[in-house]
């Protein structure tokens, strides 16, 4: 098929096919994530005024709605008669072939003055990153949003890092669960960033106020809303399902396709090496975070150490686990194993009900909150600067301690722990400022010299 022909016809019908895929299976439009807000005012301030940044990377694991986020910003943009236009480049490799920047240049050339382009699937292109770097240069007016697996963030080469934005589409976060869900009520602008502000400058005093305001924000049982999301409320579409059966059928064909596209065709995986993918996958998810390392993964499933290591970091270029150091005194570096975290705890969760549907099975939700609190924390850490999240070890564990803002906060996990004594003195020999302990309990409290802390007031 010609360039021409095919972008002629796609760019007719992109509008119907935009509505078709943020909608539901009524007919109704997909809420928006926040993500949404910021990336319309950065198009519409390039639309306005030429504002940089002109190239912004969406990197994601797959199926946390980049898709239907591109949908959505084409779509209020459209209805202002503004010029944009949304290009999946998957279909354009399969229709035309490698065509990218001929592609961008001929779609600049129909309109004069700041246009935005919208590009989904970029990672099918191979030279995704030097053809945006190309068509940026060609035409001083083009803005382009780039969406695609987390492949983006690990490919994008030094020219094109240094004039691209970055807007990483996370899982979901608690309130956006409930968002999808149809269970948040009313929130004010600026919650989010108290909760992160109030939690990093432990005002105790605020951090009531605002876990009051989250739990009149929850419809619901704030619990029962937090346990559901443990298991469920990682990724829209297992958000949206209507059992836990179909949601854990999500999980696993999400990271089907993660193996069989991101592993093979990004990372060059062999097709032969995939069964050893999937049992990685499968220890990683049976095991707590600080019970795996290359070397117990090696020998327990009878893979080279340096394959693990290689298909861990490939696992991890995809967003679909994240590692987290150890800390000892001082910052000082400790002789143990990285825990290894999903960056959901849904992804654990699916496996384990694919693995063991019926059981038996210790509890998972103790080690399905720790992941969360820990995903949550990675968030703040991947859109801060100067941060860093590690867990603590001085003759036993913290948790987790994060390092932002110039504080340093220890947080333990736990369904309704007691901070042991010993944990207690082993944040204080970490030189944490302060150690919160997250619970399913309601309420704010101070004991033993922490913080105690309800599991919805950092997952919102």
């Amino acid at each position: 098929m010609e360039l021409d022909a095919f972008l002629d016809s796609w760019l007719a019908r992109a509008p119907a096919l935009a509505h078709r895929l943020s909608t539901d299976r009524r007919g109704r439009p997909l809420p928006k994530r926040w993500a949404f807000y910021r990336l319309r005012r950065l198009a519409e301030a390039h639309l306005r005024e030429r504002a940089e940044p002109r190239v912004i990377l969406v990197p994601g694991l797959r199926g946390v709605g980049k898709t239907t986020l591109l949908c959505q910003l084409f779509l209020s943009l459209y209805a202002k008669d503004l010029p944009v236009f949304y290009l999946p480049v998957d279909r354009l490799y399969r229709s035309v072939g490698p065509v990218l920047l001929e592609a961008l240049e001929k779609i600049s050339s129909r309109v004069e003055g700041p246009k935005v382009i919208l590009l989904d699937e970029v990672t099918h292109h191979r030279d995704w990153a030097g053809d945006l770097k190309l068509a940026y240069d060609y035409d001083p007016d083009l803005m382009v949003v780039a969406a695609g697996s987390s492949a983006l963030a690990m490919r994008a080469d030094v020219d094109l890092s240094r004039r691209a934005g970055y807007e990483p589409l996370f899982p979901l976060s608690l309130s956006e669960y409930l968002l999808v869900r149809g269970r948040l009520g009313r929130m004010r602008s600026g919650l989010l960033g108290d909760v992160r502000t109030a939690l990093l400058s432990s005002d105790a005093e605020k951090l009531i106020e605002l876990e009051e305001e989250i739990r009149r924000a929850i419809r619901g049982d704030p619990i029962a809303v937090t346990e559901s999301f443990l298991e469920v409320g990682g990724l829209p579409a297992t958000a949206r399902a209507r059992s836990r059966e179909i949601a854990a059928g999500i999980v696993v064909e999400v990271l089907d396709r993660v193996v069989r596209w991101d592993l093979v065709e990004v990372a060059s995986f062999e097709s032969d090496t995939l069964p050893e993918v999937e049992r990685v996958l499968a220890a990683l998810a049976s095991e707590k975070p600080g019970a795996v390392s290359m070397e117990s993964l090696s020998r327990d499933l009878g893979i080279n150490k340096r394959q693990v290591r290689r298909i861990v970091e490939a696992l991890e270029r995809a967003e679909v686990i994240f590692r987290v150091p150890p800390v000892g005194p001082a910052r000082g570096k400790v002789r143990r194993a990285w825990k290894v975290y999903f960056t959901t705890p849904t992804l654990r969760w699916g496996q384990l009900m694919d693995l063991m549907p019926g059981g038996p099975w210790p509890d998972p939700r103790p080690t399905l909150l720790e992941e969360a609190v820990a995903a949550r924390l990675h968030r703040i850490v991947g859109t801060r600067r100067a941060a860093s999240l590690a867990y603590g070890w001085i003759d036993g564990e913290v948790d987790l301690v994060l390092e932002a803002a110039g504080r340093r906060v220890a947080f333990e996990v736990g369904l309704g722990k007691r901070l042991p004594r010993r944990q207690a003195r082993a944040a204080e020999e970490l030189g944490v400022d302060v150690t919160y302990v997250v619970t399913l309990r309601p309420g704010v409290s101070e004991e033993r010299g922490a913080v105690y802390i309800p599991a919805w007031l950092v997952l919102f």
